[in-house]
C-alpha cells in the first residue's frame, strides 16, 4: 500500500512547527521544565507523524505553470479550522513576481489577515522548479502589526524559477494554509566576447615586445584571456575590469610569436571560449592598407587611423558607431543610446544624463538645475524650486501651502490679514436675526420671557417676544469703545433667573496690550498667580464676548462652581442654578451671560436642528476657533482649537488646572475656585489660562486666553450619576489677567449672587443642556423632582434660613464659604 501525503501538508506541518519553536525560544524563560519538555515533543509528533506518512510524491505535485498565489479572500485560505473564541485562523498571501537579474536580492511581499496582527509569525521555505530545497533553513518574519502587510528578503539573487512555500501562525497558534507563489528571475543578456589586439615590437636593445587589446563584454569581471604560442606553455594576464584591457610582455627570444589569443567570458552562459589567431610581428603586406593587422579582403574599415586596436573585422572605436547616435564610439560617452532620440557631442540623449545629479533624467527633469542632496519628486524638482499655491514663496520654507490665490503673503507665504480687531465683533450692521428666548418651552409658563418685542417681522410674529442682538464699536484714542444691549446672536435660556432683557453696556478695551509687570496683586480668586497677575473677577464680567454679552468668572451665586454643577460634579444644597443652552444663562435684572464655552456665538445650525442641539462636538476641528471674546486687558479670547507648537497642525488646546476629586477627598467644585489646582505643563495653557503664539489674526504670536472646555488632565471624575467622565477645562475662560486690565472701567452690570431660587416647581437638579458631556457619550440626564411645598409652607422656611444665619453673623466662628455679593 503506498501512502501519499500532499507535500505542501508537511511543507505546513514544518513550518507549523518551525514557528512553534521560534515562539518556545522567546518564552522560555517564563515557562517550567514540564511545560518545555511537552511543547518540545509535541513539536516532535507533528514533524515525525509528517515525516513517516511521507512515502512518495506523484508527479502531480509538481508545478505544471498554472499556479497563482493564493487568494487571500478564499474562504479555504485558512489552516485551524476552529473558533477558539472567536477568534479565526490567519490568512496569508504572497504575490508572484517575474523580474530581470540585477545582481541584488529581491524583495517577496505579501499581506496577512487576523483579529491580532502584532502576534502573526510567518516562515518561508524556497524550493527550485523541481522542488528540491534551495535554501538551508526556514526564513521566519513578523509582518506589520499596522495592516498585516510584509516585506522580506529572498534568499537567493541569482537567475531561475524558485517556489516559494508560506505560512503564518497566530498568537492562538492557529495556523493559515499553506500559500505558493512563483519567483522567476530572467537572466541578464549576453554575448561572445570580442577581442581587439595591438602588436608593439620590441624596443633596440630588447627582445621584449608588447601585445595589448581589449576585451568586449557585458561582464568584464567574469572574463579571462591567454595567449597561447603554438607547441608552448599559455601565458595568462589580469584584464581590468573597468575597461577590459590586457597586456603580455612576449620575449621574442624565448617565446613562439605564432599562436592564439583566447578569451573566455559570461556570468551566466557557459559560452565556449572566442580565439584569435596570430602571427607576431604582424607583417605589413600590400593587402592591408591601413596596417592594421586585417587583410583589406576582411577589413569593414580599410582606413583605420595608425595605431589604433581593432576588432576582428579591422575597425576601430574611431570608425564604429555601435548605437547609430551619429557619435562615434571612441567619443560616445553613453553607447547605449536608444533609437531616434538627439544627442549631443558627448553621444548622449536627455534620458541618459542627469545633469543635476538628483535621479531623474534630463528628459523628465523639470527643474534641471536642483541643488545638492534635495530629495525631489517624480518631476525631479525639490520643494525649494516649487511653489504649489502660486503665492511667491517656494514649497521648502511656506508655512500655508494653500493660500487662496491673490492673497498678499509674507515671507512664511501665509496671507497678511487684511484684518482688525474691530472687524472680529459680531451684530454691528443692524441686521441681525431675531432670536427667542425659550424659557417658557423649557421651564413653564411661569417662567416665559415678555421683555422682547411682540413682533419681529418674521413669519411667525406670534411667536414672540422677540429680541436682536444689537453691538456698536468705536475707537477713541487706541481703545475700542463696545456698546451692547447684552442680547446674545443666538437662541437661548434665561432658566431659574428669569428673565433676560435688554441692557445698556459700555466696554473699554485697549488695542494696545500691555503686559503686567508690577505684581504685588491678591491672590484670593487666583493662587496660582503667586500675585504676579491681577486676579479676574470671580463672579463677575472677565471679558465681552464678541456678540456683546458678559463671559463670566467660574463661580455661582452661593460660591460653587456654576460649569462644575452643570456637569453634575457635585450637589448643590444652597441655592438652585442651572446653566442654558450654550451655557449661559440670565442673572435676572443684571442681563444674560456665559459662564462656559460660549462658541456657539459663531455656529450655524444644520437644517432640522436648532440651538439646543448645539454641542462642542460640532465645531469644527480642523481649522483654528475664531476670536470669541476679549478681555479687559486687550488680550483675545479664542475658541478651544488652535496651533500645536509646530504653528500648523490644529488640535484642541487644554487647561492646566485639575480639581480635587470625591476619591481624592475633594468636593468637585463644591467651593468654587478652592477646588480647583494649576499644574504647570499638564495641559497647554498657564495659570490665567492663556498662552502666546501665532494665530491666524495674529501671525506673528500675541498672548491670548483659550475657551476651555477640556483639562490636560487624564484623570476622570465620577459625577453624581456614579458615571466616569473627562475633566473640564477650569477656569473656562479666565482666571487672571496677563496684561494690565482695566477692570473698574468697564460698565457691564453687576455680578451674579444669591438669590430666592426657582418656584417649587422647578427646584431640580441641573438641567443637562449639551447633548453630550465633554468626552461623555451615551451617559443621560437624570431629573429629580422633589415634592410639591406651598407658598406658606416656603415663606416659613424663609424665615428660619434668616434667623439662622442672624444667629450665626453673631458667633465667633467664620463661616465656610464666602458672602454673596450679586444679587441674582
Amino acid at each position: 500500500m503506498r501512502i501519499i501525503q500532499n507535500p505542501d501538508d508537511i511543507m505546513k506541518n514544518h513550518l507549523l512547527v518551525s514557528i512553534m519553536f521560534n515562539r518556545l525560544a522567546k518564552r522560555r524563560g517564563s515557562m517550567g521544565q514540564k511545560e518545555l519538555i511537552v511543547a518540545l515533543i509535541l513539536g516532535l509528533m507533528v514533524v515525525g507523524g509528517s515525516v513517516t506518512t511521507f512515502v512518495i510524491m506523484t508527479s502531480d505535485d509538481q508545478y505544471d505553470g498554472d499556479d497563482e498565489a493564493t487568494d487571500p479572500g478564499d474562504e479555504n485560505n485558512s489552516g485551524s479550522t476552529g473558533d477558539t473564541n472567536g477568534d479565526q485562523p490567519p490568512r496569508i498571501s504572497v504575490w508572484n513576481i517575474t523580474r530581470d537579474w540585477n545582481g541584488e536580492k529581491p524583495l517577496i511581499h505579501g499581506v496577512a489577515f487576523d483579529e491580532d496582527l502584532a502576534n502573526i509569525t510567518v516562515n518561508m521555505v524556497v524550493y527550485d522548479e523541481n522542488m528540491t530545497p534551495a535554501s538551508l533553513s526556514t526564513i521566519t518574519f513578523e509582518v506589520n502589526p499596522g495592516d498585516g502587510t510584509w516585506s522580506v528578503e529572498f534568499p537567493l539573487s541569482e537567475p531561475g524559477h524558485w517556489i516559494i512555500k508560506i505560512a503564518a501562525m497566530d498568537a492562538l497558534s492557529q495556523t493559515s494554509n499553506l500559500t505558493s507563489a512563483h519567483l522567476i528571475t530572467n537572466p541578464p543578456t549576453e554575448e561572445l566576447v570580442e577581442i581587439m589586439f595591438l602588436w608593439t615590437q620590441p624596443e633596440e636593445n630588447s627582445s621584449v615586445g608588447i601585445l595589448s587589446g581589449l576585451l568586449t563584454h557585458n561582464f568584464l569581471e567574469t572574463c579571462s584571456v591567454i595567449y597561447s604560442p603554438v607547441g608552448q606553455t599559455p601565458l595568462a594576464t589580469l584584464v581590468n575590469n573597468s575597461n577590459g584591457e590586457y597586456r603580455f610582455e612576449i620575449d621574442v627570444n624565448t617565446t613562439n610569436t605564432s599562436g592564439h589569443i583566447i578569451a573566455d567570458c559570461g556570468l551566466f552562459i557557459d559560452f565556449m571560449p572566442v580565439a584569435i589567431n596570430v602571427d607576431l610581428p604582424i607583417q605589413v603586406e600590400p593587402e592591408d592598407d591601413d596596417s592594421d593587422g586585417i587583410i583589406n579582403d576582411v577589413d569593414d574599415c580599410p582606413d583605420t587611423p595608425g595605431g589604433e586596436p581593432v576588432y576582428s573585422d579591422g575597425c576601430s572605436d574611431s570608425q564604429r558607431d555601435s548605437d547609430g547616435d551619429g557619435i562615434f564610439d571612441d567619443v560616445d560617452q553613453c553607447p547605449n543610446t536608444p533609437s531616434g532620440q538627439a544627442v549631443d557631442t558627448d553621444g548622449c540623449a536627455d534620458s541618459q544624463k542627469d545633469s543635476d545629479g538628483d535621479g531623474i533624467s534630463n528628459a523628465l527633469d523639470l527643474c534641471p538645475s536642483t541643488p545638492v542632496g534635495e530629495s525631489v519628486d517624480a518631476d525631479g524638482c525639490a520643494d525649494s524650486q516649487k511653489d504649489g499655491d502660486g503665492d511667491g514663496v517656494s514649497d521648502d520654507i511656506d508655512q500655508c501651502l494653500d493660500t487662496p490665490l491673490g492673497d498678499t503673503v509674507g515671507a512664511d507665504g501665509c496671507t497678511i490679514p487684511d484684518w482688525t480687531p474691530e472687524d472680529s465683533w459680531l451684530c454691528t450692521d443692524g441686521q441681525e436675526q431675531w432670536v427667542r428666548d425659550w424659557n417658557e418651552q423649557e421651564y413653564g409658563s411661569g417662567k416665559a420671557n415678555n421683555n422682547g418685542a411682540s413682533s419681529s417681522g418674521a413669519s411667525d410674529d406670534n411667536a414672540g417676544p422677540w429680541f436682536e442682538c444689537q453691538v456698536s464699536v468705536t475707537v477713541q484714542s487706541g481703545i475700542m469703545v463696545v456698546d451692547s444691549n447684552g442680547i446674545p446672536n443666538h437662541d437661548f435660556l434665561s432658566t431659574l433667573g428669569c428673565c433676560a432683557d435688554e441692557m445698556d453696556y459700555t466696554a473699554q478695551i485697549t488695542l494696545n496690550p500691555v503686559n503686567d509687570t508690577t505684581g504685588g496683586h491678591t491672590t484670593t480668586d487666583c493662587p496660582a498667580s503667586a500675585g504676579r497677575w491681577e486676579c479676574a473677577p470671580d463672579r463677575g464680567a472677565v471679558a465681552l464676548a464678541v456678540d456683546g454679552v458678559p463671559m463670566f468668572g467660574p463661580e455661582e451665586g452661593p460660591g460653587g462652581d456654576a460649569v462644575a454643577l452643570h456637569f453634575s460634579y457635585f450637589d448643590e444644597d444652597r441655592q438652585p442654578i442651572e446653566i442654558g443652552w450654550c451655557t449661559g444663562h440670565s442673572a435676572g435684572p443684571n442681563g444674560y451671560h456665559y459662564h462656559y464655552d460660549a462658541q456657539c456665538i459663531h455656529w450655524e445650525p444644520e437644517v432640522g436642528e436648532d440651538m439646543s442641539d448645539y454641542d462642542i462636538s460640532k465645531l469644527s476641528s480642523s481649522e483654528h476657533s475664531p476670536i470669541i471674546g476679549w478681555a479687559w486687558d486687550g488680550y483675545p479670547v479664542y475658541g478651544m482649537y488652535g496651533y500645536d507648537d509646530d504653528g500648523s497642525t490644529i488640535r484642541a488646546i487644554t487647561s492646566s488646572y485639575a480639581i480635587e476629586r470625591t476619591q481624592e477627598g475633594g468636593d468637585q467644585g463644591y467651593n468654587g475656585i478652592d477646588d480647583w489646582n494649576y499644574v504647570a505643563g499638564l495641559g497647554d495653557l498657564d495659570e490665567c489660562n492663556g498662552r502666546w503664539g501665532p494665530t491666524p489674526e495674529y501671525p506673528d504670536g500675541i498672548y491670548h486666553y483659550v475657551s476651555s472646555p477640556m483639562s490636560g488632565s487624564p484623570s476622570l471624575v465620577t459625577n453624581t450619576d456614579g458615571v466616569n467622565v473627562a475633566m473640564i477645562g477650569f477656569p473656562y475662560f479666565l482666571l487672571c489677567y496677563h496684561g494690565v486690565a482695566d477692570i473698574d472701567g468697564q460698565d457691564v452690570g453687576g455680578g451674579q449672587g444669591g438669590g430666592p431660587g426657582p418656584p417649587p416647581q422647578m427646584m431640580h437638579a441641573s438641567i443637562g443642556m449639551y447633548s453630550l458631556s465633554p468626552m461623555e457619550y451615551g451617559g443621560t440626564e437624570t431629573f429629580n423632582p422633589l415634592s410639591f411645598v406651598n407658598f406658606l409652607d416656603f415663606a416659613i422656611l424663609l424665615i428660619v434660613v434668616i434667623g439662622i444665619t442672624v444667629v450665626a453673623q453673631r458667633l465667633p466662628w467664620e463661616l465656610p464659604r464666602k458672602p454673596s455679593t450679586e444679587p441674582r
